[in-house]
Order: C-alpha cells, then structure tokens, then sequence
C-alpha cells in the first residue's frame, strides 16, 4: 500500500515537473519568436505566420457562451473579427471580456476544407445518430442556433466558395492562445 502512494507520488512530481518546463519553453519562445500582426492585416498576413507565435491587440466583441472556449476580437471597424481560441493553459475566456480591449499571444492555426471535409460535414448531417461519434465539425460562430438546413446551407456556401476560388481548399485561420491579458 505504502508502495503504491509512494509511486503515484512521483508520478505526480514528474507531472508537475514536466508541465512547468512546458510553460518555460513555451514563455522564451513567446519572448523570441514573437511576430506581431493586428486585427486589420490578419487575413493578409495569417499565411505567413501559420504555426508560429504572434501577438494581436484588439477588442473583444463576443466570447462564447457554450464554453468559452472562444472569443472574437475587432478592431475599430468590424469587418474584420479574428477567432482566438484558448490554448492548454487557459480554461475558458470569461464574458466579461466583451468589450474589453486585450493583447493575446498565441500560435496562429490554419483549418483547411476541402471537398473531403465537406462530403464528411454533410453526412454527419444528414445522418447524426450514425456519426455521432466521427464530429469533423467543431462549429461556427452562433452554431448552437443553427438548425439541420441552416448547416447544409453553409456547405453548399462552402462548396461554391471553394469552386469559385479555384484551389483544392479553403483556409480559416485563427489563434491558438497561449496567453493573453487585459489591457487598460
């Protein structure tokens, strides 16, 4: 029994040390290898920075309520919203952000769909009960509104977007954040 306490103990102490040096390398990364973007050039300039740590200023105009595993951020005009994610060290983003300008530093992701991705959408649609467990679709913004029609519809707007681009995919960036603060 004493054995047994003994080696979950150091297997929690191995844990505990292993998860802090994450957080050291992750920090000099952040302090070396920093780009900087802002929300208005973020479409322009997400392609070059794909995988890598940047930083964004902006303010937050939503933050998900079924989680809040997400936030959007603006900047002056709203045509232009960035996703954020919340990354490993970060539980959720609080909805008293909304509002609130903050800086996030964060790795820069890239989901690409193709016409693979969508034929898999759709028949998770089509069929729920049968792929319930496949779920290629994490959701869009307001997704939880959204009934069978309105995602089949959002395919078809894919599908044509796709075509119309003349590439094998589309890509929606957004970024991962590693961390991020409120500013004054």
């Amino acid at each position: 029994m004493v054995k047994r306490h003994i080696l979950f103990a150091v297997l929690l102490l191995f844990f505990a040390i292993a998860c802090n040096q994450i957080t050291k390398e992750t920090a000099h990364q952040i302090a070396s290898d920093t780009g900087k973007i802002t929300v208005a050039t973020f479409l322009a300039n997400a392609p070059n920075w794909i995988n890598k740590i940047i930083m964004i200023e902006g303010t937050v105009s939503h933050t998900c309520k079924h989680g809040g595993k997400r936030m959007f951020l603006v900047d002056g005009n709203d045509s232009v919203s960035v996703e954020i994610t919340t990354g490993p060290d970060i539980v959720k983003f609080d909805e008293a952000l909304v509002g609130s300008r903050v800086k996030v530093f964060g790795i820069l992701k890239e989901e690409r769909i193709d016409e693979k991705y969508l034929s898999e959408w759709e028949n998770e649609i089509k069929k729920p009960q049968a792929n319930h467990d496949v779920g290629v679709h994490t959701g869009a913004k307001g997704h939880m509104d959204q009934t069978a029609q309105d995602v089949l519809d959002q395919i078809a707007a894919y599908r044509q977007d796709l075509k119309s681009s003349g590439k094998d995919h589309l890509s929606f960036f957004s970024i991962e954040a590693v961390k991020f603060e409120e500013l004054n």
